[in-house]
C-alpha cells in the first residue's frame, strides 16, 4: 500500500508543508498548512490528504484551503462535540456511545476547529470516504469500517446535529442539509459487506459445550431456550425471576435493554427445561446475588487443575500457598458480555486448536506468534479458521429464533425475542427452514 505523505515542517520557516503526488501525470505539488505544530495546520492537513485519496489520488484543484474567519459567537465543531459527549455519555448506552466515540473522533480530527455551522454534506462525504479507506497508521490502526456500519455512523453524525438544532446551538438548516447525503447501496460503493450472521453451527455447539464452565454453560443453553441477548442474562439476580404458579412458566423483565429508551417493556419467559437450569443457581443465593458469577467459574478452573495434579503435594507449590495478595484484577460480581464471549472463544480454540502450521509453538508468547503470523503472511487462514470454528453469543439467539420459527411458526418467533415487528424477525434473526423448501421442490419442480 502506497506510503501516506507526511506533515513535516518547512526548512527555514516555521510553516508546516506537505507535498502531494498527482498519481497520473507524477507531477508533485506543496501544499502549506499554516503555523507548524498548531491544531489548525493538522485538521488542514487530514483534509487535504483525505481530498487527495478521494480523488484516486489526483492533486486536489486548490493548492490550499482558504483560511476560515471564525467569529468569536460561532461555535466551533470540537465544542458541539464536547457538549454532545456530555449528553451522550448520560442518555446512551454503553455500545452506543462507543460507536458514537469513534465517529467523533473521526470529525474532531478532520473538522475540529471549523465553526460548526459550514459542517455540510460535502465535508460529510470526505468522511464517509476516510470511513471506507481506514488509517493504517493509527495507533491502534484504524480498519476500513463495512458498509452497514458507515452507514449507522453517518447517521450518528446527523443525530449530533439533530440534537445541536434542538439545543440552538445551530440552525436546522445545517441538519437539514446533512439529510440529503443517500446512504451507501449495496453493490455501488468500495465498502466492504460483511457477513451475514447466522445460527451457529451445531457440530461446534456439542464440541465445545462440555469444554465450557457451569456458568457459562448454563448461559449458552439459557440463551438457546429462550432466545435472549447476552447482555440480558448475565446480569439476572434471584430477585429478578418472577414465579407464576398457576402457568409454571417463569419470567424476567430485564430493567435495561436495547428498547428501554423506547418505553417499551421486554419480558423473558423460562419453561421447564429452562427452569431446570436455573434451579441450581437458586439455591443458596441472597435476592440480590447475581446468578452467574465469574468467580464460581474460577473456583471450578482452579478445582479441576488440582484434580489433574501428578505432582505429590508434598513437592511443589500447595493450594494458597502461592496467592499475590491485594491483586489488581479480581473476578467479577457477573460476566459481562465481553468477558462472556471471551469465555465461550476459549473453549472453541481448545476444542477446535488450529492445525500445526498456524498454531503457536512451545515457548512462544501470543505477541510472538502474532508477529510470525503476519511475516509469514498466515494471519488471514487463521482468522478464517476461527470464523469456521467459533460462535459468539448473538449467534445463541439467532439458533433460538430459527428454532422457534420452525417448531411455532413466525408470530411465535417475534414474540420470544421480543421484536416490535415480524418484519425484523424474518429479515436479520429466524433463518427460513430450508429443508421444507427441498422437499416442496423435490416433489414440485
Amino acid at each position: 500500500m502506497p506510503k501516506t505523505p507526511s506533515y513535516r515542517c518547512r526548512v527555514g520557516y516555521a510553516q508546516a508543508i506537505v507535498t502531494l503526488t498527482d498519481s497520473v501525470t507524477k507531477k508533485r505539488r506543496d501544499y502549506w498548512l499554516g503555523p507548524h505544530g498548531s491544531p489548525e495546520s493538522r485538521e488542514r492537513y487530514h483534509r487535504i490528504v483525505a481530498e487527495w485519496e478521494a480523488n484516486s489520488r489526483r492533486l486536489p484543484r486548490t493548492s490550499v484551503e482558504p483560511a476560515t474567519t471564525e467569529q468569536p459567537e460561532q461555535l466551533r465543531l470540537i465544542e458541539l462535540l464536547r457538549d454532545y459527549y456530555r449528553y451522550a455519555k448520560q442518555h446512551h448506552e454503553y455500545g452506543e456511545f462507543r460507536s458514537f466515540l469513534a465517529v467523533m473522533r473521526l470529525m474532531k480530527k478532520f473538522y475540529g476547529r471549523m465553526p460548526a455551522i459550514e459542517f455540510g454534506p460535502k465535508k460529510l462525504r470526505l468522511l464517509r470516504e476516510e470511513m471506507i479507506r481506514g488509517d493504517a497508521e493509527m495507533n491502534p490502526p484504524r480498519k476500513p469500517w463495512a458498509r452497514k456500519y458507515i452507514n449507522q455512523q453517518v447517521q450518528r453524525i446527523r443525530r449530533i446535529f439533530k440534537w445541536a438544532v434542538a439545543q440552538e446551538l445551530v440552525p436546522a438548516s445545517v441538519h437539514q442539509a446533512l439529510c440529503t447525503l443517500e446512504p451507501l447501496k449495496r453493490g455501488r460503493s468500495s465498502a466492504r459487506e460483511n457477513p451475514k450472521i447466522g445460527p451457529a453451527s451445531t457440530d461446534v455447539l456439542h464440541a465445545v459445550l462440555p469444554l465450557l464452565s457451569t456458568p457459562v454453560r448454563a448461559l449458552v443453553e439459557l440463551q438457546l431456550l429462550t432466545g435472549a441477548r447476552a447482555g440480558e442474562l448475565v446480569e439476572l439476580r434471584r430477585c429478578d425471576i418472577e414465579i407464576d404458579d398457576k402457568t409454571g412458566v417463569w419470567s424476567y423483565r430485564p430493567q435495561e435493554h436495547k428498547s428501554s429508551h423506547r418505553e417499551r417493556q421486554r419480558v423473558i419467559y423460562f419453561g421447564p427445561r429452562a427452569q431446570e437450569l436455573l434451579r441450581p443457581f437458586l439455591d443458596g443465593r441472597g435476592a440480590k446475588d447475581y446468578l452467574f458469577s465469574p468467580a464460581e467459574s474460577e473456583v471450578e478452573r482452579r478445582t479441576a487443575m488440582q484434580a489433574r495434579r501428578k505432582t505429590p503435594l508434598s513437592c511443589g507449590n500447595r493450594p494458597g500457598t502461592n496467592v499475590v495478595e491485594g491483586p489488581e484484577r479480581l473476578p467479577g460480581q457477573h460476566y459481562s458480555t465481553d468477558s462472556y464471549r471471551r469465555a465461550i472463544e476459549y473453549a472453541c480454540d481448545r476444542a477446535f486448536p488450529p492445525p500445526a502450521p498456524l498454531a503457536r509453538k512451545d515457548g512462544e508468547t501470543v505477541p510472538d506468534w502474532q508477529v510470525r503470523m503476519k511475516k509469514t503472511s498466515k494471519e488471514g487462514q487463521l482468522k478464517a479458521w476461527r470464523r469456521a470454528h467459533r460462535f459468539h453469543p448473538h449467534q445463541l439467539r439467532h439458533s433460538a429464533g430459527t428454532l422457534i420459527r420452525r417448531e411455532f411458526g413466525l408470530e411465535a418467533a417475534q414474540l420470544a425475542l421480543g421484536h416490535a415487528s415480524a418484519v425484523v424477525t424474518d429479515a436479520v434473526y429466524a433463518e427460513r427452514d430450508h429443508d421444507k423448501v427441498i422437499e416442496i421442490m423435490r416433489k414440485f419442480g
